[in-house]
């Protein structure tokens, strides 16, 4: 019998497939082909009896699945919190309003206020930071909250981004040490990794910011990260990464046997799991 959890939300990476190739990024290995949507709509039913209250979206690139915003509506109409984060390259003024009863939160994934280092690091190709800023008003303007994902590598961890946060004004900013996972990101490793005592150079720079409604931003180290995170592959199986090492359960099995069997729910909580979605 599962045993109760405090975890109530979970990352579905609904597609490894990206039109972007970010170096560091621990999602783009996983070598599955997406369930079908009769499958996904059986996953999602699952995950709501089974008390999550907020699902969020994730690639690779989640736009580039055929069914996200059909996901969107019927995990919606489940009456779960709908959040997608994304690269944002694919996102428009009209999409965004189309889709706005469907989505409660968009994260847009943005690791430098430079143009250059986010080209260097793979995130677009040179008016990603623009893209953005452009994106983020019209998300607003929907009544959707804005999200500012950053992970932060060697190319970015002396920047200031407090420009960019202000003018981009959102409601989260997960702001996020890299995190090595062993067969995702292995080449990215050693010229990208960071320290910890650089990671909270990083966090002293600008743990004084507010964003909207007076929120602070959410730093998450790479230890804070690791275990934290109730995730599924896009064959619908739970990815765990102890030990910075991805193994696949059964996602029957997890719901079974509880999810904090498989996710610290201590390390879920400390970082800052739970909040007012």
């Amino acid at each position: 019998m599962a045993q109760p959890s405090a975890i109530r939300s979970v990352n579905w990476h609904l597609i490894s497939a990206c039109n972007y190739s970010c170096r560091f990024c621990f999602a783009q290995n996983l070598g599955e082909k997406p369930v079908n949507y009769a499958e996904g709509c059986r996953i999602l039913t699952r995950l709501a009896d089974a008390g999550m209250e907020k699902i969020n979206f994730a690639g690779g690139e989640p736009l580039l699945h055929p069914h996200l915003f059909d996901y969107c509506h019927f995990a919606k109409d489940l009456g779960m919190t709908v959040s997608i984060t994304t690269n944002g390259s694919r996102l428009n003024a009209n999409m965004i309003q189309n889709q706005r009863d469907n989505i409660d939160w968009i994260a847009l994934s943005v690791d430098s206020a430079s143009e250059q280092t986010e080209k260097k690091l793979g995130r677009g190709n040179g008016n990603h930071v623009s893209h953005c800023i452009a994106i983020s008003d019209a998300i607003k303007e929907q009544g959707i909250k804005l999200k500012i994902n950053t992970t932060v590598t060697a190319l970015s961890w002396k920047d200031d981004m407090t420009d960019f946060i202000q003018r981009t004004y959102p409601d989260r900013w997960k702001v996020l040490q890299m995190l090595h996972i062993q067969g995702e990101n292995d080449d990215a490793v050693a010229d990208l990794s960071i320290k910890d005592e650089e990671f909270q150079f990083f966090i002293d720079k600008h743990k004084s910011i507010f964003l909207h409604d007076g929120h602070k931003p959410v730093f998450e180290s790479a230890h804070m990260i690791e275990s934290s995170y109730f995730m599924l592959t896009p064959s619908g199986h739970v990815k765990t990464d102890d030990g910075q090492i991805i193994r696949k359960h059964s996602l029957d099995d997890v719901l079974s046997f509880g999810v904090s069997a498989y996710v610290n729910e201590q390390q879920y909580l400390g970082r800052g799991g739970l909040y007012e979605w």
